[in-house]
């Protein structure tokens, strides 16, 4: 069964493809020269909202195209995570190094930060390699050559990103989005659920680009919600990385006390390194109480002020308000049958989970 796709949904998601294609190939010099770990972390950035796109607009693009392009991005988006988060957790060693008092815990830190380091440099071989495949597939050129001749039938027809069934379409992703959210709402009822944490952290990062990606259709409705749904993911965030890096230590901890018995025959030097790694475990347990506070109190505080209800009523309200609007005409659709159809898949689909929390 084929369905029409509206011309202004699809001009949506050619402008937001676009934008996020061209970001993530401005970043590739960046990446390469590891100098400056804002690229990578932009690049990961890029590719997750490349993601968020390519499974809310599958049916504005030719399947074949679809899949393969969600392929492609999926293989450098892993990659670039996994040095997003070497990159991170170093910077956040050299601040506790540079603020620790106590030279105890600097062997045990130091040691870490070498392990860490020689991580990040095998990684970096495999980020750069992923963008060298990435190129070699010309995804990102399809991308922006698919988009660019869509911009020009939109423009060419006057069209613009609002039409009833860009509403329709709108208000169906952030609302079910928004329902996957508050169905994780009782983990916070435990400060130790790691795993609802985790969950309900996806919920919200998925929420917040599903925002970012419709707000044109909503001319500003939505700014001040999605400032409020970024500091939730970002509080979430930080609870995760808190809870990698507990996970982490002690996998360290474990290797550590491991090879110092294999080297000496027994596990006596370990005990320089102790102390500082104790040390770390200390503050990452006591940070991530203090962000659950935190966010606990500031989930409780967007309830006394109905925020959800608010934001569920305005992606409601401006959906009826263009139901009344007369349709616009449907445009072909690349690589279509010519009269603006394309096999009918279904809704947005979920991806894999994230490892780690980010923009």
């Amino acid at each position: 069964m084929a369905h029409v796709v509206d011309p202004s949904y699809q001009l949506l998601a050619a402008k937001y493809l676009r934008r996020q294609a061209k970001q993530l190939a401005e970043q590739f010099e960046g990446v390469r020269a590891a100098e400056d770990i804002e690229f990578v972390h932009r690049a990961r950035v890029a590719t997750r909202r490349l993601r968020a796109a390519l499974r809310m607009f599958d049916d504005c693009f030719p399947a074949h195209r679809v899949k393969q392009w969600r392929k492609a991005v999926r293989r450098i988006t892993a990659e670039l995570g996994d040095a997003r988060d070497r990159d991170v957790q170093i910077d956040l060693l050299c601040g506790v190094l540079s603020s620790a008092t106590s030279k105890a815990c600097f062997p045990g830190i130091a040691r870490l930060m070498v392990h860490l380091e020689h991580q990040r440099e095998r990684l970096q071989r495999k980020v750069v390699k992923a963008i060298k495949r990435l190129e070699a597939d010309n995804v990102l050129c399809e991308v922006q050559r698919m988009t660019k001749d869509i911009l020009a039938a939109a423009e060419s027809a006057q069209l613009g990103v609002q039409s009833p069934a860009a509403f329709a379409r709108a208000e169906e992703h952030i609302l079910r989005r928004w329902d996957k959210l508050r169905r994780q709402e009782a983990s916070l009822a435990d400060a130790d659920d790691q795993q609802g944490h985790h969950v309900m952290r996806i919920a919200t990062k998925r929420l917040r680009y599903t925002v970012e990606i419709v707000r044109p259709v909503y001319a500003g409705r939505l700014d001040e919600p999605l400032e409020a749904i970024k500091r939730v993911q970002t509080l979430l965030g930080e609870i995760h990385d808190c809870d990698v890096w507990l996970e982490h230590l002690d996998e360290f901890s474990a290797r550590e006390r491991k090879r110092i018995v294999s080297q000496f025959g027994h596990a006596g030097p370990f005990a320089r390194l102790h102390a500082g790694i104790e040390y770390l475990r200390q503050d990452r347990h006591a940070r991530r109480r203090q962000v659950f506070d935190e966010l606990a109190a500031y989930w409780a505080e967007l309830g006394r002020q109905a925020f959800w209800e608010h934001l569920v009523a305005t992606v409601r309200a401006r959906g009826a308000e263009a139901a009344t609007a007369p349709p616009g005409p449907a445009s072909p659709q690349p690589g279509g049958n010519g009269h603006g159809e394309m096999p009918s898949r279904g809704a947005a689909r979920n991806d894999e989970p994230a490892l780690t929390s980010g923009s």
